[in-house]
């Protein structure tokens, strides 16, 4: 075989080859972030985790599993998806036949609201934090604690809270990657408290 062909030969089976193999560790694995695109006239958003996925829109936490360049979906609602690579897009086939284009999204470019945090300072009670569309918020101390109303503000990576009727401020530094809140301190004497994206509640 000319040298030609065999060098075409071993590109077109670099290009086959999988996205994801053995020796790749799983939180490496590129569908894990999150894609945006648009489906039958609507936006939709597929944001990936170690082993859950949220359909934004939706608010649906699901849980999922890799096979190849399959996707199988089960929770709440259960579907397969055929995905692949093109160019730093995913391309994604619904079952039914459909594909749908999608663009990867910065971590700071993630919704923050629709979700709960929690997590506690140091020898502290553990706290639940609820961020709610329009920059409304509230928290209460676990496991029974009172609802405490309030609003939320973010700048970049900085969100201050405030709680009614006090005017009590809490500012927290965004941790996209890690998907957690720091705050210096929260309620009296807890120092340094961390609050991680709750998905299953």
């Amino acid at each position: 075989m000319p040298w030609r062909y065999r060098i075409l030969a071993l590109l077109i089976g670099a290009l086959a080859l999988p996205a994801w193999g053995g020796t790749q560790a799983q939180d490496d694995h590129p569908l894990l972030r999150r894609w945006v695109g648009s489906h039958a006239g609507r936006p939709l958003v597929l944001d990936f985790y170690g082993d859950t996925m949220l359909v934004v829109n939706d608010d649906l936490v699901l849980s999922f599993e890799r096979e190849l360049n399959r996707v199988r979906v089960y929770g709440d609602s259960a579907f397969t998806l055929t995905y692949w690579f093109v160019r730093d897009r995913l391309l994604v086939q619904t079952e039914g036949g459909t594909v749908i284009t999608m663009a990867p999204q910065g971590a700071l470019s993630r919704s923050l609201f629709g979700g709960r945090w929690r997590g506690s300072g140091a020898g502290q009670r553990p706290v639940e934090l609820e961020m709610l569309r329009g920059g409304v918020a509230r928290w209460r101390s676990l496991p029974d604690g009172r609802w405490n109303g309030g609003e939320w503000d973010r700048t970049a990576r900085i969100i201050t809270f405030t709680w009614l009727p006090d005017s009590i401020v809490w500012t927290a530094q965004y941790d996209p990657a890690g998907a957690a809140l720091l705050f210096s301190e929260t309620t009296p004497g807890s120092g340094t408290t961390i609050l991680r994206h709750a998905y299953r509640w």
